[in-house]
């Protein structure tokens, strides 16, 4: 789910993050291959004196690069670039003085060596161990740089899924306080109403429990909460109840959405609209689908003159987790005028 899918778990699966001995393997390998021409020459063309001594140079070559990785461990990490590359360049063309020495002492009486003398290969090579020398520190900048940017995404991820839970966690409380709320009353009256109440309380409160450890859950079984609420409070409020729901949403639908996100918005119409005088509660319930866009429109009746309250956490709770879980991905328009709240959410979900 966008905004909930960790990182982490890729990172366990990611073997350029958990098993770093392949950033080596890859190096070594493409440099073999990029080698690989020259060997072959060296085997079909020159005397096996020269394959030694290729093989030979090769081990100097890899020592200079694990210290120059030391080297960029301590001094350009900390940020001293200017000398990293000073030490580093002065290195490889120390390394380039001393394996030219060695070819010539390890090859002066092989037959077929010949060529340019001990200055003029070192003017030749000296651009090549310099980009060998720049290479390696690219190589690593990036490794690091990709390591770090994983890292980075997990850290980020993870802080948001404790923000997902910490706000699942106020919602389960937030609606069991509203609805004991309910229950206390009818249960000083002594009211029938409370047994059939209890019952949905405790089927509530099983899908609160259980769904909501899921990121998603089918959209069917939050309409079905969304039901199983209305007749809850259909039972408390009886004839004072002026409901319409219109849903068109297929039963059959395999659409999924984050668990506890409509009921908010119903227990917020059901709050304001208890607060009615000389009217019946009347609210309209609307949820349909368009394509992945799922859309609820809900309205409900107020009392204008029953001051809001200013502590409620509900939907300032289901704003964030829309921000989080859907961005880019959600529309939620609150209005009012002298009569009814309403409120229309619309979503992109997916299967």
């Amino acid at each position: 789910m966008p905004g909930l899918e960790l990182i982490n778990t890729a990172n366990r699966n990611n073997w350029l993050i958990t098993r770093r001995w392949l950033w080596h393997l890859l190096f070594w390998g493409g440099y073999t291959l990029f080698r690989i021409y020259v060997y072959i020459i060296t085997i079909n063309r020159f005397p096996r004196i020269f394959l030694e001594f290729m093989l030979l140079s090769e081990v100097l070559f890899i020592v200079l690069t694990y210290y120059t990785l030391w080297l960029y461990k301590r001094l350009f990490k900390p940020g001293k670039y200017l000398l990293y590359f000073f030490i580093g360049g002065i290195s490889w063309v120390l390394y380039l003085f001393g394996r030219t020495s060695f070819q010539f002492f390890y090859l002066k009486n092989a037959p077929g060596f010949s060529g340019n003398g001990f200055k003029e290969i070192i003017l030749n090579s000296i651009a090549v161990v310099i980009v060998y020398f720049l290479f390696i520190t690219a190589c690593k900048y990036f490794k690091d740089g990709y390591i770090t940017q994983q890292f980075e995404t997990e850290r980020k991820e993870q802080q948001l899924k404790a923000e997902i839970n910490n706000l699942k966690s106020q919602i389960a409380p937030h609606f069991l306080f509203n609805t004991l709320n309910n229950l206390y009353g009818l249960s000083v009256s002594k009211s029938d109403k409370l047994p059939g109440l209890m019952l949905r309380l405790s089927d509530l409160l099983r899908h609160s429990l259980y769904e909501t450890q899921k990121p998603l859950v089918p959209l069917t079984d939050e309409l079905n909460v969304l039901k199983s609420y209305i007749e809850l409070e259909s039972v408390r409020l009886e004839d004072d109840l002026d409901l319409e729901f219109n849903n068109t949403i297929s039963a059959d639908s395999t659409l999924l959405i984050a668990p506890l996100l409509l009921i908010v918005f119903m227990e917020n119409a059901f709050k304001h609209a208890k607060f009615v005088q000389g009217v019946p509660v009347t609210i309209y319930i609307s949820t349909t689908l368009n394509e992945d866009w799922f859309e609820l429109i809900l309205k409900n009746n107020y009392n204008r003159d029953k001051k809001k309250s200013s502590n409620g956490i509900g939907i300032a709770n289901v704003k964030r987790r829309l921000e989080v879980l859907y961005p880019n991905r959600h529309e939620l328009i609150i209005d009012q005028d002298d009569i009814f709240f309403t409120v229309r959410l619309n979503l992109e979900l997916t299967s």
